[in-house]
């Protein structure tokens, strides 16, 4: 868990990220709590490599803030740490019950509806770049040189 000088570090550097995202999700993805149930519902599963429990720790705190979608972490477990698929959807069901549930009842709707702005405002960007690209055409017209 980063310390306080880390995370205003972070607010000065990507100040757009902390103003998408609530004060109150962010305090529960940084809480102790969080953390330790991570490592617990590792534990219980037999994941012991603490580089494994950090790489599940970002994969669910990705899902938590909307970057992946929550309902495909077993296999992104799966592939991504390189877990067996049994623990991967034992880790996953796990999540779901002791963390995932909990965000539901600290923004109910608000995460989802993020999400669907992020990817509109990302679609308009990739919109407006696209009609703001001109094809580049040959010069034919020359003006004499006197």
């Amino acid at each position: 868990m980063p310390d306080e000088l880390e995370f205003q570090k972070l607010k000065k550097e990507y100040p757009e990220f902390f103003e998408q995202v609530s004060p109150k999700l962010l305090e529960f993805i940084l809480s102790e709590e969080t953390s330790s149930k991570i490592a617990q519902i590792c534990l219980e599963n037999g994941i012991e490599d603490e580089e494994k429990i950090e790489k599940i720790a970002y994969q669910v705190t990705l899902a938590l803030l909307g970057q992946t979608p929550k309902e495909n972490l077993a296999k992104i477990l799966e592939k991504g740490v390189k877990l067996d698929s049994e623990i991967a959807r034992k880790v996953h069901i796990e999540v779901n019950r002791l963390i995932f549930s909990r965000i539901q009842k600290i923004q109910p709707g608000e995460i989802q509806k993020k999400r669907i702005q992020m990817e509109k405002d990302r679609i308009e960007k990739d919109e407006i770049e696209k009609k703001s690209e001109k094809p580049t055409k040959k010069d034919v017209y020359r003006e004499p040189i006197k």
